[in-house]
This record gives C-alpha cells, structure tokens and sequence, in this order.
C-alpha cells in the first residue's frame, strides 16, 4: 500500500469518495500491477488512449484530464492537468516523509552508484529507489509519487541534458545528500565546455538545506575546484569527497585480481581501511562503490553492514554484466555495457578489458552520442586505450567509430558497419569461439541487437 484515497484527496485538493488503498503510479499502461495508479500524461503518444488497457491490467484507478467513455467512472479521477497531478502527489509524498532522501546525479556513474547505495543503505532500513535509468522530469516525480509511507531512505538519480534541469529536480526532491559522481563530455554537445558541465551538475544542491544538507563530490575530477566554488555560492555548510586522491574522505585505494574471477577491494573511510572481496566486475563500478560508501558516511551510518551487502553485487546486463553463452555450437563470453556510452565509460570499459587474460579478445564499440562539436576528437581519444585492451578483433559501428579505421596496425583485425543491424547480419562469421566479447556504445545505436543476435537473453 502506498497511497489512501484520503491522501489521494489531500494530495489533490479533490474530494474522492469511498476507503480504499492502492499501489504504485504508473504512466505507461505495460508497468501496472494490480491495485496500481494510472496517470494519463501527454506526451508523444497520449496517455488517455492506454486507460482502458491500464485498467484491464489491474490498475485501481486512472487520473485523468479528458473523459473517456465505457469505463466505470467511479474508476477515474479527473483533474485539471495530469502532469501537474503528479508534480502534486510527488511533492505531498516528499512533504510527509521521515525518510532520509538521497540524490545522485553525474556524467557517468549514476545508476551504478545508485543501485549499489540502494543495496547499501538496504541492511539499514527500509530503501525506495529509483527505477532503472527513469531519472528525468517525469522519473523523479514518479520515483517520489510511488515510495511507501515507511520508507527510510530514498535514493534518487538525477539526469540532465541541459541548464537549469537538476535545479528544477532537486527542489522537487529537497535531498539530505545529494552526490555529483563525476563531470566528463557527456552531453557537451548541449555545453561549451566541462566547466559549464560542472555548473549543471551543481544544481543538485539548489534544493537543500545549506546548514543541514550535505554535498558529496568526487575529488578526483578535474572540474572539482568549480563544483566547489559552485556549492561555496550556493551557501553549502557541508562538505565531503569520495575518490582515489589521498585526500579524499572515502578514499578508492586498490583493487586485486584474485583466484577464480574474485576481486579484493581496499578503501579507507576517515583514513579508516575497509576491505571488500566480491566476484570480478569493471574497477569503474568499484570506484562507485566509493561514492556508495561515502554516503553511508555521511548519514552516519556503521559501514560494516554495508560491507556485507554489497558483497553480493552482481552487475546488470546492459551495464558490465559479464555472460558465458553456448550458441550453434560455439562458447564465448560477453561484456554486456551496452546501455549508453561517453568517452570515460567508454575507456573504463576497455581498461576494465584489459583486465582478462585471454588471447581472443573482441571488441564491438558504437558511436557516443551527445558530444556536439567535440565528437571527432573525443572518438579519437578511445584509440589508444583499444590499443592497450589487447583486442585482436575490432569491429567499428556507426559514421564517427569507422573514421578510426586507420588508426591500427596489423595486430588488430578491424571491420566497419554502419549500424548495429548491419553487424548483426555478418557477425557470426568472425565469432568462432572462446572469445571474450566487449559490447559498448550509446543508446541511439541499439547495440543490444549483437548482444541479441550473439544469443544474450534479455539483452536489455
């Protein structure tokens, strides 16, 4: 149970008949469960068209701001703008919690870090957490319009494409703690320049408490001074760092490859040293785990429980999950980091590569989208780290990746595609078996279709 009619109501300012409880709120018709709230948004496709099938699928009611016919009416809340309902029920849920709000936000990094503090601050208390990637103008408010009455710790991820975005968000929210994981090329397309980037991120802060509220930055960015002067206008009292600096509060100091694919993590919290042994994953999402702890820190929580839990951590597919998959015959093991791409990720994915030992390594890299007039020099700059990832086949989809073409000597076999499609309907030729296979590239290029086409259940 997360919402009451009464709430409903003061949410609202309406006056909704009967006793009853329900669910979640949803905007698209395919997500209800049973007991659900559907909320009819317009967008490119308007949500009034899906309330019958939303109700067909459980959901307890539909609000909504036109009629609509053949449907028990008692089942519809009518309002004067949807979109503004939500923004109503967002703000009453955050206005009447006791929980403490988490916001995190950054160029990379964010979901990650999102989903590792969400499994963290889990051994303490009741979590609500974002859904997925779902971190803009709509995800926010649905994240806050869906968290239970018990919630004691609500994590929130924050993107923005565009000044002015995070500001709107983190006021809507009013985080406790809010952490900005790193500033890189993403979207710069939209910016001038990393420094204006780092403005943006900034605004996470905007909402808070400036005695209370606490900002987190990671230390080891090069933009870092600027998120201090942005956080010191902005009136911020309170401080801390993650990062591999010595400086840094939570401090990411090395990672170990062990035996059977494990890897032994040490961090300092407060120059206090914490060790974490957890089965091999990209040394990128450990230095998340820096940014995870460091929360747990500032809410003064013991890290030892947190500790524990993330032991267990298990990359998803689409973002470093690493699969064995046995097709027509041939085995071979997949990266699966597909679900988006800028240039550090891009990097993180092929150091993360190099880590393996393995003679046949495979590299399937999309364009990055997003990155303006910086685009050609930013693919330029993932040469060297292909180079060092010790791949023996390179295959380049899209327009900006195949101008890297003649960039490789004869240790590299490269092959060009204009798409993922394109690949898709050759690549089983090249693939003959044990393989160790990285998949990356933004989300426009769709590159989950050579996951697809290479046998990868549920690629996204």
């Amino acid at each position: 149970m997360i919402w009451t009619t009464k709430e409903l109501g003061k949410a609202l300012l309406l006056n909704i008949a009967g006793n009853r409880e329900f669910g979640k709120v949803q905007f698209n018709s395919k997500d209800v469960d049973q007991g659900d709230i559907f909320i009819a948004l317009k967008g490119v496709r308007d949500g009034h068209e899906f309330v019958l099938d939303a109700l067909d699928r459980g959901a307890s009611v539909a609000i909504v701001s036109q009629k609509i016919s053949n449907v028990d009416q008692a089942k519809l809340i009518m309002v004067e703008d949807t979109y503004e309902a939500l923004m109503d029920l967002a703000e009453f849920k955050r206005r009447n919690s006791k929980a403490k709000f988490i916001a995190i936000t950054g160029s990379v990094g964010k979901t990650s870090t999102k989903e590792a503090t969400k499994i963290m601050l889990s051994a303490y208390g009741k979590t609500h957490a974002s859904h997925g990637t779902f971190n803009n103008y709509l995800g926010v408010p649905l994240c806050l319009a869906s968290m239970p009455n018990d919630t004691e710790y609500a994590v929130i991820e924050m993107g923005m494409s565009a000044k002015g975005e995070l500001s709107e968000l983190s006021k809507l929210a009013i985080p406790d703690v809010a952490l900005i994981t790193a500033v890189s090329e993403g979207h710069i397309g939209s910016f001038n320049s990393l420094e204006e980037i780092a403005d943006a991120k900034c605004e996470i802060f905007e909402g808070m408490d400036i005695n209370d509220g606490i900002a987190i930055v990671n230390r080891d960015i090069t933009t870092y001074e600027r998120c201090i002067q942005n956080i010191d206008r902005a009136g911020m009292q309170n401080v801390q760092t993650f990062g591999k600096r010595v400086d840094a509060g939570v401090r990411f100091v090395s990672s170990e490859i062990l035996e059977d694919n494990a890897l032994r993590l040490l961090y300092t919290i407060d120059s206090e040293e914490l060790e974490l042994v957890i089965p091999l994953i990209p040394v990128h999402l450990a230095e998340n785990f820096a940014a995870a702890f460091a929360i747990i820190k500032a809410l003064k929580l013991d890290p030892e429980a947190a500790t524990s839990a993330i032991a267990s951590f298990i990359p998803v597919v689409g973002r470093g999950g690493l699969l064995t998959v046995k097709k027509d015959g041939k085995e071979y093991r997949i990266i699966c980091d597909y679900y988006n791409a800028n240039p550090q990720s891009m990097n993180a994915a092929l150091e993360y590569l190099n880590l393996f030992d393995n003679e046949n390594k495979v590299a399937v890299l999309g364009d990055m989208g997003g990155l303006g007039k910086f685009e050609n020099e930013l693919h330029m700059s993932i040469v060297p780290h292909i180079k060092d990832s010790g791949v023996k086949k390179l295959f380049l989809v899209g327009e900006r990746m195949k101008h890297l073409k003649n960039e490789f000597g004869k240790e590299i076999q490269v092959f060009c595609f204009d798409d993922a499609q394109s690949l898709c309907t050759e690549i089983d030729k090249y693939i003959v078996g044990g393989e160790l296979i990285l998949i990356k590239g933004s989300r426009s290029m769709g590159m989950e279709r050579v996951a697809t086409k290479l046998g990868v259940e549920n690629a996204l």
